[in-house]
């Protein structure tokens, strides 16, 4: 059932080895690679002392607390932890039309030590919570009207106190700019890097969905990061110098289709679930099967990717490994060698494996 939800889920949002510098292979092939060499990492599940976790799709982590988004929780789609045991606290983030709940969670940012921001997509509103500690409730502090024209705000991440960068749906541009204090589009930036510049001339809002993406930024806001969830693409942007670095996979760009209606529809593969950027290193976590075999997998297909790669800052591969398990949501804690991940077609969502850092 829960892969049934999935596709439902992935469709609609459209309206391993080892080595230095190495260049990215098909993603069918670093699987068969490390599989025959041995060389799969191997999770370590983290038992949850609650039920409540349905679909954790996000992990985010601040100090000593994590925040979990859950897409299929039937009250709350965030659930606080203690980190790095993850202990139950507390859940917001109610599920319901009325006011100051939520349609459909795409995201949550923290703020702060004990501050976050979540998008809801369906009401197309963004809401500030304070509280995010142990033994306190999280409060609503702040519920925004987006601007109308950031249709379809499926991620986003703070640049700062008072502004927040969304992906452009529109496919005017790659990146929209909007105020945290009155939810106005301020400015976009960037082109969506598509080899043929006229089918974004005639149906730009159809190849932005192709180019749907998740993005980060790194900890001092310097450096943004995009990969495509429907393509091997990672896009770095140096916020101080303006400089753009593109990166495509040996699995290509984006692969859609665009409807006689205008929509755009996946036409290749599922690639991205992820990206984190720290100071060091970006973080991603990518799948590379294609829909048509996912669709024969039909009950059998299990959501996330299971190559996990890690790129410097220019956008060149440090190392790529294989992990033992499909995951969808990362946390990378470099102090302590760990990758968290989200695995949500099993009963314990909360995996963690041990990493080898440079």
């Amino acid at each position: 059932m829960r892969n049934k939800q999935l596709l439902c889920i992935l469709f609609p949002l459209l309206v391993a080895c080892t080595g230095q510098r190495q260049q990215p292979v098909s993603g069918e092939l670093i699987m068969e690679e490390a599989v025959r060499k041995g060389e799969v990492l191997q999770g370590e599940t983290i038992p949850v002392d609650t039920a409540l976790l349905r679909y954790a799709y996000r992990m985010r982590v601040q100090g000593d607390k994590a925040v979990i988004l859950d897409l299929h929780n039937a009250d709350y789609y965030y659930h606080v932890f203690t980190y790095p045991d993850f202990q139950y606290q507390s859940s917001f983030g109610k599920r319901g039309e009325g006011p100051g709940e939520s349609v459909y969670a795409s995201n949550v940012r923290f703020a702060g030590q004990d501050t976050v921001w979540v998008l809801d997509d369906g009401k197309g509103r963004m809401y500030q919570y304070s509280g995010i500690a142990g033994g306190e409730s999280p409060r609503l502090e702040k519920d925004l009207l987006l601007d109308k024209r950031l249709f379809r705000s499926l991620d986003f991440d703070m640049k700062d106190a008072s502004t927040v960068v969304i992906p452009d749906y529109s496919g005017e541009n790659r990146f929209s700019w909007a105020s945290l204090t009155s939810g106005e589009l301020l400015r976009k930036f960037g082109q969506i890097p598509v080899s043929d510049p006229e089918l974004l001339k005639k149906s730009a809002p159809a190849v932005a969905q192709g180019w749907n993406s998740f993005i980060s930024f790194s900890p001092d806001k310097k450096i943004l990061v995009a990969v495509t969830q429907f393509g091997e693409r990672l896009d770095i942007y140096d916020m101080v110098s303006q400089k753009h670095i593109g990166k495509t996979g040996a699995d290509g760009d984006p692969q859609f289709k665009v409807s006689p209606e205008g929509h755009g529809f996946p036409a290749g593969r599922i690639c991205y679930y992820d990206v984190q950027v720290t100071d060091k290193y970006i973080y991603t976590i990518y799948d590379g099967r294609q829909f048509k075999d996912i669709i024969k997998l039909a009950d059998a297909y299990k959501q996330g990717g299971r190559i996990f790669r890690i790129f410097t800052h220019e956008g060149d591969v440090v190392k790529t490994s294989v992990l033992d398990r499909p995951i969808t949501g990362i946390y990378v804690d470099e102090a302590a060698g760990l990758l968290f991940g989200t695995d949500v077609n099993a009963d314990e969502q909360i995996v963690k494996f041990s990493l080898e850092l440079e």
